[in-house]
């Protein structure tokens, strides 16, 4: 089982990666949308596999974060015990 502290401290990193990851496929997704690198049929499916992936990262973070947070409100504060 995770202290408070424990769970603040994931979070906090949690926060931190997203921050870091969030826009990690933005410029290669605007690459591929403006056509100037490749293009045709597999450079499109390529493009679409790609907005996908940035899609899937994204809510990816926001779920981990979401998780932390619920679990955080679920739990005491430090110093209070529940019975």
């Amino acid at each position: 089982m995770s202290t408070r502290e424990e769970v603040v401290m994931a979070l906090r990193r949690a926060q931190e990666l997203s921050d870091r990851h969030w826009h990690c496929l933005d410029q290669p997704v605007a690459l591929m949308a403006a056509g100037s690198t490749w293009t045709g049929p597999a450079a499109d499916a390529f493009a679409g596999e790609l907005v996908r992936r940035r899609t899937e990262v994204r809510q990816a973070l926001r779920d981990v974060i979401a998780e932390l947070d619920d679990l955080l409100a679920r739990m005491p504060a430090e110093g209070r015990e529940t019975v």
